[in-house]
């Protein structure tokens, strides 16, 4: 069963944020993404074999999400360096983004600091973002397996 954000709220501006892009290391913004919807998911990290399978769920449904307009980013909390050789063996159609200092993880309500699975690191998590970064979806999992629902998401994204 989801958590309920602590942080955010559905109608809240979503916190701004500038990130390397994990592969190239040039610096992305939320505001990079406004003018269109965003689905942002927020990962452990590339090690994580259920945040990988998340990743792979965002790039099946690329096409939906695009019918939508939609656009999509993952935040891993992770060092960009230590994600290379994931993204570089498997190349998502999306950028995945590093928060080594956990500063954006933090700033949506989705950090860690300990539980029984994990340390430091980022609660798994989805938000909808409308084109002006106004939050209209949020999905906090309870524990690392627990995924949103993508017609939820896709529902969302209909409804704006």
């Amino acid at each position: 069963m989801a958590r309920e954000s602590r942080v955010l709220k559905v109608g809240d501006r979503a916190p701004d944020f500038a990130l390397p892009n994990a592969l190239s290391g040039a610096t992305v913004r939320l505001a990079d993404f406004l003018g269109r919807p965003l689905l942002l998911y927020f990962g452990r990290g590339t090690w994580c074999p259920t945040c990988r399978k998340w990743m792979s769920e965002i790039e099946t449904n690329m096409p939906e999400l695009q019918k939508r307009k939609a656009q999509a980013v993952t935040i891993m909390a992770q060092d960009p360096a230590r994600m290379q050789a994931a993204l570089q063996a498997h190349r998502y159609p999306f950028p995945v983004l590093g928060d080594a200092g956990r500063e954006v993880v933090k700033a949506y309500g989705v950090y860690v600091r300990a539980n029984l699975e994990s340390i430091n690191m980022a609660r798994p998590a989805n938000f909808v973002l409308d084109p002006a970064g106004i939050v209209k979806y949020i999905h906090i999992a309870s524990v690392q397996i627990e995924f949103a629902s993508f017609a939820d998401i896709l529902s969302t994204l209909d409804a704006m």
